[in-house]
């Protein structure tokens, strides 16, 4: 049975979520945080100290989109890949790449300024960081324009990979910044019954 190291708000939401739009069995196994400091134990499941790790007989993934893919082909086929050749294929390597590539750095750097220890936040990298992540949103808001979802008409591993980020910015305060269109596509991927059960995990 897959088995998927998580913690709350960490990136292994995108991979319970992936799960549970499947309805595929999975263990869930939550690590204290920060595993190096919390866990130590966890860095012989995985080197670096980093979640999710999912862990599938003798395949090991860290990389949370990686096991997204990885999970989606293994209990699929299913609607949550846009195949190649397929409209919209485009679009979605686009928006799956996206929501890490390009959302998750300053975003990470805003958790480091706003949560990490108090001897290294600094006040102005955090208000970069948080310009940087509202701007990088106005693209996704624009290819949100007239459309429910990122990719070929429907939910797809690429709406998994920018909603993350969008939940992320919750435990950050910057929900209430998000233009009216962003917090309407936010509201549609939590309601779906598999983020919910995800989330419901931690």
């Amino acid at each position: 049975m897959v088995k998927v190291y998580f913690a709350p708000f960490a990136r292994s939401l995108r991979a319970l979520w992936t799960l549970e739009e499947l309805g595929a069995p999975y263990e869930a196994v939550r690590v204290q945080f920060p595993p190096r400091m919390a866990q130590p134990d966890y860095m012989g499941i995985n080197p670096l100290g980093q979640i999710p790790t999912m862990v599938d007989g003798d395949v090991t993934i860290y990389e949370s989109v990686g096991i997204c893919e990885y999970v989606a082909e293994k209990f699929g086929p299913s609607d949550l890949q846009v195949k190649a050749g397929e409209a919209g294929r485009a679009d979605y390597l686009q928006w799956l790449w996206y929501g890490e590539a390009t959302l998750m750095p300053p975003v990470g750097a805003m958790v480091r300024n706003a949560l990490g220890p108090e001897d290294g936040r600094n006040p102005s990298a955090l208000a970069e960081a948080r310009e940087s992540v509202l701007a990088r949103l106005v693209l996704v808001e624009q290819a949100l324009a007239g459309k429910d979802f990122l990719a070929a008409g429907r939910f797809t591993l690429a709406d998994i990979s920018v909603a993350y980020v969008l939940n992320l910015g919750t435990l950050l305060q910057l929900a209430p910044d998000y233009s009216p269109a962003i917090a309407a596509y936010f509201d549609r991927m939590k309601a779906r019954p598999a983020f919910q059960a995800a989330v419901s995990k931690g």
